[in-house]
C-alpha cells in the first residue's frame, strides 16, 4: 500500500515480510520522516530480520533517552549535563512504557513540579524531552509520534537584564587590580571589552589574541567569533604568555569581590552581568542593534533585541506622534 497522506499526517502501510507477514501501519507528521521509516521497515524485512517486535514496543522512556545519547546526543556541547537532566527526568515521571506516555501525564507531572522549581527551569525540562522525540522521530528510531508536541511551556516573564553603571564599573576595577592575582582582573576586562561569557574569556588562549582582535572559539554556538579590542589591551595579553591558556579558573574570586562590594545583581546573573553590561553601554552609546548581534555572536536578532530599548532613540516617536502630542500641535495653529 506504501505511503498516503491521512487527516493526521502521512500513513506508512505495508507488509515487510510479505502478505503473510505482520502487517505496519504508522502514521508521521512529515512525510520525509514516513519515507525513511518505510524504507527501513522493508529494508528489515527484505534481510530476514525479525518482525516480531512491530507490534509491540516495549521500550521504556528512559531506553529513549539512552538512544538518544547514543545516536545524537553524545555530540551536544552540554552532552554530559544533558543525559544526566534526562536520565533524573524520566525516572521522576516513573520510566513510563514510552509508546503510552501522553501529553496529560507531562502535564501532571508539571503541575506538580512547579511546587518545586522555577518555570525557566520546567520549560528547559520540556524542551529536553521534547527534542528526545522528536530526533528519534527524525531518524526513523521512534514511529509512535511526540506526545510533548502540542502542550505549550508554561508562559514566563522576562527576566530583568542587569547591568553596571560607569561608577560600579570603575569600583570593580580599582578592587580587582588590588587582588593577589591579575587573572580576574584581565577576565572581566576582556568581557566588559567585547561581550564575551565569562567562559569563553577564562580559557582564552595566547594563540587566540591577535595584534587589535581576539578570536574566540569553543563558543556556546560553536562558531568562532572575532572581535576587535584596542591595541594596548592586545599587546598586555600578549605578554603575559606565548602559548596556552592565559588566565585559571577565577569564577570564586570574582563572587566574592562582587559580594565584598555590595553590588546588587538579579539572581543568575554573577559573571553574565558584564555581557549584559558591554551590550547595554554599547546601545546606549549609540551602537549599532545588527553589529551588537555579531559581536555577541547571536544566531537570532531576537536575542539581540533585548538590548534595542537602550539605545537613546529607541521609541522616541511616542513622544512625537501620540494623540496628546499632536492635539498641542494643533491647539497651538
Amino acid at each position: 500500500m506504501g505511503i498516503k497522506k491521512v487527516k493526521t499526517g502521512w500513513q506508512v502501510d505495508c507488509w515487510p515480510t510479505g502478505r503473510y507477514g505482520p502487517r505496519v501501519r504508522r502514521i508521521f507528521k512529515q512525510q520525509s520522516v514516513a519515507k525513511r521509516f518505510e524504507a527501513k521497515i522493508m529494508g528489515q524485512g527484505a534481510a530476514g530480520e525479525d518482525m516480531s517486535d512491530l507490534r509491540s514496543d516495549k521500550r521504556r522512556l528512559l531506553d529513549l533517552v539512552e538512544q538518544w545519547y547514543e545516536h545524537h546526543g553524545h555530540t551536544l556541547k552540554s552532552a554530559p549535563d544533558r543525559v544526566r537532566s534526562l536520565r533524573k527526568l524520566a525516572n521522576a515521571l516513573g520510566n513510563p512504557l514510552a509508546k503510552k506516555f501522553t501529553a496529560q501525564q507531562w502535564v501532571e507531572y508539571r503541575a506538580q513540579r512547579l511546587k518545586e522549581v522555577k518555570a525557566n527551569t520546567i520549560n528547559h525540562e520540556h524542551t529536553y524531552l521534547t527534542a528526545v522525540f522528536s530526533e528519534l522521530e527524525r531518524l526513523s528510531l521512534w514511529p509512535h509520534g511526540n506526545p510533548m508536541q502540542k502542550v505549550r511551556k508554561v508562559r514566563t516573564d522576562e527576566t530583568e537584564k542587569g547591568y553596571l553603571d560607569s561608577y560600579q564599573i570603575a569600583r570593580l576595577l580599582d578592587h580587582l587590580r588590588a587582588q593577589e592575582t591579575d587573572d580576574c582582573y584581565y577576565i572581566t576586562v576582556i568581557c566588559l571589552s567585547t561581550g564575551a561569557r565569562w567562559g569563553e574569556a577564562q580559557t582564552l588562549r595566547a594563540e587566540n589574541v591577535r595584534k587589535d582582535r581576539i578570536v574566540f572559539v569553543g563558543t556556546k554556538s560553536g562558531k568562532t567569533r572575532t572581535v576587535p579590542i584596542a591595541p594596548d589591551l592586545a599587546k598586555q595579553l600578549r605578554q603575559r604568555r606565548k602559548l596556552g591558556r592565559l588566565f585559571g579558573n577565577r569564577y570564586k574570586a570574582f563572587a566574592r569581590v562582587i559580594k565584598e562590594l555590595k553590588i546588587e545583581l538579579p539572581e543568575g546573573q554573577l559573571t553574565h552581568v558584564l555581557r549584559h553590561t558591554f551590550a547595554s553601554h554599547f546601545m546606549m552609546n549609540g551602537g549599532n542593534i545588527l553589529v551588537l548581534q555579531q559581536i555577541l555572536g547571536h544566531q537570532s536578532i531576537t536575542m539581540t533585541m533585548r538590548y534595542a530599548h537602550f539605545a537613546p532613540d529607541h521609541l522616541e516617536e511616542a513622544t512625537k506622534y501620540n494623540p496628546l502630542a499632536m492635539s498641542t500641535a494643533v491647539d497651538t495653529l
